[in-house]
Parts: C-alpha cells; structure tokens; sequence
C-alpha cells in the first residue's frame, strides 16, 4: 500500500487522472467498498477512465483493485484492535504447535522486506542528526518502551545528554518542556498510536527539534512531523506486534553512532566500564 501511494505521487498525470489520483488517496481506508460506478458518478469521468487509470498502477482490472484495497481495510481495521480483540479474532487460527516457527518466519519476512527498502544514506544521515543534536529525547510508550530503552542504553555509551522518555504521563511533558532548536527526538511508535505523541510532536515541531520517528508505514498519522522517517514492517503472529525489526534498527543506529563517533568517546567508555564493573551491574 505505502508502494502504491507513493506510485500515485510520483506519477505525471493529466487532468483527469489527477482527479481520479485524489480521489483514491482521500478515500484510501474504504474506497474497496465502491463500484466503478459509484466513482464515476461522483468525479464526472467515464468508467473507462478510471479503469485505464487503475492499470497504470498495476493493477489487472478494476475487481483486482477493489479485492486488494478490501484486503487493505482488513489490515487497517486489524491494526486499531486493542490486544483483547486481536487475540479473540486470532487465537481460533493459530495451530499451537506451530506457533514458534510461525513466530520466527514472520520476524525473519519482516526483517527480509524492511532490509530491501531501507535507505542506508537515510540512517546514516539520523546518526549524524542524534551525534550532532545537544539533547537527545528517546521516545516510546507500552510496547515500544522496548526499543526506546534499548537505544539509549546501548548509544549511552557513545553520546551524551541522552533522555529516555518510556511513561506515557504528565513528567514526560515536563521532560520536553525545554526542547529546542539545537535539540532532536526519536520517536518509536507503531499502532495504535497514542494520543500523547501527537502532543509530543507538535510541541517538538514548535521548538524546531529535529524529529526522528521510526514507524509501520508512510501512511501513519504521525508521519507529517517527522524531518527523518524509518518505516519497518511490524507484522506480528496472533494478538502483538513483533518489535524484532525495530530492535535491530536500534541496533544499528547505535553502532554507527560508535563508528562515527570512534576514538572520541574512548574516555567516556573508560569511565563508564569503570563505575559499571565497580558496582557488579552487568
């Protein structure tokens, strides 16, 4: 789906086509529900239109368009059920004893499909983004708080003022509350997302902080804030998103970190393997 948006937007379209164009994009969450007629009616342009139109985007045929954006609303209505609802609409699916295996395939397909479309120079240029920002807030909420906690403890070693913001509650305005221009946020955040990180994110963007987010798709509401978007693929077995993917994005992030910062934080780990193995945290 992110593919064919982006298709659309980079397409050169006439006048017509650009009418039928918006019309999709505006409609993209129930437009499986409509009949070629009934878009034909409502733009004004011939059924003939908007079947050629439709197979310019690959598509065989109107009813292939239609059964794949059906498909499309399945997946969007799936992704806003809460953990209950999922696991009830699931668990009479899911074959116990194959429930490992399953588990593992879809975190290697989603690692397989991200790896393909992700842009290197892109995560480059946000390690660059965090190295050079003066504060770094690290954000993720319930699920994500996983991956947020991971970054920051694995970049700490690396870079300083590195502020992890994991409860969804009043201090993490308070925490933000001081954000700058010279500052940056990342931001972790899949489906469903909550209400608080759009707070987040206006108040970032009124600042000018730079914003990092790392989300499912280019579709995700928060996608309008971001200076930097990574999307990574989620796709979980049963009632849970799978974080495998956005775990080793984190991963990454921090050993290139290391890498670009190299010898100048060699006293910084000096000091910190120092007091870590003097205390027994390990």
């Amino acid at each position: 789906m992110d593919n064919l948006i982006s298709k659309i937007q980079s397409m050169n379209l006439t006048k017509t086509e650009k009418v039928i164009a918006d019309y999709i994009l505006d409609n993209i969450n129930n437009i499986g529900l409509s009949t070629v007629t009934d878009i034909s009616l409502k733009l004004g342009v011939s059924d003939t239109s908007i079947i050629r139109f439709i197979r310019l985007l690959g598509f065989a045929g109107f009813a292939d368009f239609k059964n794949t954006m059906k498909e499309r609303m399945l997946e969007h209505y799936n992704l806003n059920l809460s953990p209950s609802q999922k696991f009830t609409n699931t668990k009479d699916k899911i074959n116990s004893d194959n429930v490992v295996n399953d588990v593992f395939y879809k975190a290697i397909d989603n690692l397989s499909s991200t790896m393909l479309n992700l842009d290197d120079k892109l995560v480059n240029s946000i390690a660059e983004c965090i190295i050079k920002s003066r504060n770094k807030y690290i954000i993720g909420f319930r699920g994500t708080s996983c991956c947020a906690d991971y970054f920051t403890r694995k970049a700490v070693f690396f870079v300083p003022h590195l502020i992890l913001c994991n409860m969804a509650e009043s201090s993490v305005i308070e925490k933000l509350i001081d954000l700058s221009e010279e500052d940056c946020l990342v931001m972790f955040s899949f489906p469903r997302y909550s209400e608080i990180n759009y707070s987040i994110l206006e108040l970032a963007k009124k600042r000018g902080s730079k914003i990092i987010l790392i989300t499912d798709r280019v579709t995700s509401p928060l996608v309008p804030y971001a200076d930097y978007l990574l999307t990574v693929k989620i796709d979980g077995v049963g009632f849970t998103n799978s974080y495998v993917v956005p775990l080793c994005v984190a991963e990454s992030l921090a050993i290139l970190i290391g890498q670009k910062i190299g010898t100048d934080s060699k006293q910084r780990l000096a000091d910190l393997d120092f007091y870590i193995s003097k205390n027994n945290l390990y």
